[in-house]
């Protein structure tokens, strides 16, 4: 199973395919100005495409639906990067594949949403690990060009909105223009280019009617998530504070069986981990190559048996919690992320809050998570709450694995699950 998209870390959303079908067409006379300043933006970020003959694309594409086009264009790729089943990365040919596809986009922009996801999510890393500067700028030069393909205007109700992965189109290109500029150099008049550029996505994503209760609290692309949109009158914080959530204290109690569950399947010379891993075909994209394993306790409420009968007590545990059980959402997984290793920034799906166990984590100082622009170590048998609809990101600086369980778990503001959390005031 896939887990990978430009909105989610874990499983979350991926741009539905759709029919061919044109971009809807704002009403005669309604205002456009996002759109154009868009087109003005544009003009002075992409390169001028070679007037020479295209070369052709390796999948089949519409001349009309970009939502049609990223979904065959994430399909060819990703047979590619899934290729080997270890270090999930393109080869330099297909990297080469995917320069092609940014170079369609330049002149056909029915092409660029799909070269946005394809970038974000197969492009972003060399299999060494080096990241590749030039595609992640392309990503977020061709979301933000598919804004106007998808005709993203805030005259658009917010069902043909979303169903146009709008949020998206936007949200992403924010998120990666904030993202580059921070990360720059002493490049300043580029950090502050990329920064503006930033700053005017977000504006131009909250003038639509869906943001109205929110867009006064997303001063940063680090604020947007979407639990404030679904829970708009709730408490809204990338980082909680654990010892308020039942949940989070239950977890840092039964630290210790967690732990003498998992340290035999590592340990062991038969390295049940990795084989649990492979037997389940949870594949990931959002990190270094090599850098980050997933081996899933239960999804949507499916458990995996071949785990649970080797950490019968783990399962039985997770069980008995209704913010699991009684959640139709839910997800647990044991994550290892490597040393030297990196997660790109990216959203998660609301309605939802995560909480990490860090159940082997050797190096306290070594590892960090940034949510919503603020930062926090992982302390074996400490647990983080977070809301992951926060854009985050993770990096490892030390020299031994890091091992976290994983849950995704009913928000506790949300009204459709028997969940039995209190919703928080303040």
């Amino acid at each position: 199973m896939s887990a990978c998209a430009a909105t989610s870390s874990d499983g979350g959303l991926r741009l539905r395919q759709r029919r061919h079908r044109r971009p809807t067409a704002a009403p005669h006379g309604r205002a456009r100005r996002p759109l154009r300043i868009v087109a003005a933006i544009l003009a002075l970020v992409l390169p001028v495409a070679n007037s020479a003959e295209a070369p052709k694309l390796a999948f089949e594409y519409s001349p009309e639906s970009d939502l049609y086009n990223q979904g065959k264009a994430v399909e060819y790729f990703e047979e590619k990067f899934y290729r080997d089943h270890k270090t999930w990365a393109l080869d330099d040919l297909t990297l080469q594949e995917v320069d092609v596809l940014r170079s369609r986009a330049l002149t056909e922009p029915v092409l660029a949403l799909a070269a946005a996801q394809v970038l974000y999510m197969f492009a972003w890393f060399r299999p060494a690990g080096q990241m590749i500067r030039s595609n992640i700028v392309a990503a977020a030069q061709m979301f933000e060009r598919s804004i106007e393909v998808g005709g993203c205007d805030p005259v658009l109700p917010s069902e043909v909105w979303v169903e146009s992965a709008c949020d998206i189109r936007w949200g992403m290109s924010a998120l990666l223009y904030q993202w580059l500029g921070e990360t720059e150099g002493d490049d300043t008049v580029q950090q502050e280019a990329f920064a503006q550029r930033a700053d005017l996505l977000l504006q131009g994503l909250t003038q639509h009617p869906r943001f109205s209760r929110v867009r006064d609290k997303w001063k940063s692309p680090y604020h947007i998530n979407f639990n404030s949109l679904r829970f708009p009158d709730a408490p809204s914080r990338p980082l909680w504070d654990a010892s308020k959530v039942p949940l989070a204290m239950w977890l840092e109690q039964n630290h210790h069986i967690f732990k003498a569950e998992l340290e035999p399947l590592i340990f062991d010379p038969r390295n049940i981990f990795e084989q649990l891993r492979r037997a389940d075909g949870s594949k990931e994209c959002l990190a270094t190559p090599g850098g980050w394993d997933t081996v899933r306790i239960v999804r949507y409420g499916h458990w995996y048996d071949a785990f649970c009968q080797l950490a019968p007590q783990t399962c039985e545990l997770l069980a008995s919690r209704p913010e699991i059980s009684n959640c139709s959402f839910v997800n647990a997984n044991y994550q290892v992320l490597y040393p030297n290793s990196h997660l790109k920034p990216h959203f998660g799906n609301a309605p939802r809050l995560a909480a990490h166990l860090p159940v082997l984590a050797p190096e306290p100082l070594r590892a960090s998570m940034t949510v919503g622009g603020e930062q926090t170590l992982w302390v074996e048998g400490k647990v983080v709450v977070f809301d992951d609809t926060f854009p985050h990101a993770v990096s490892h600086w030390g020299t031994a694995p890091r091992y976290v369980l994983n849950i995704w778990f009913c928000h506790p503001c949300d009204e459709n699950n028997a969940h039995m959390q209190t919703c928080p005031e303040a």
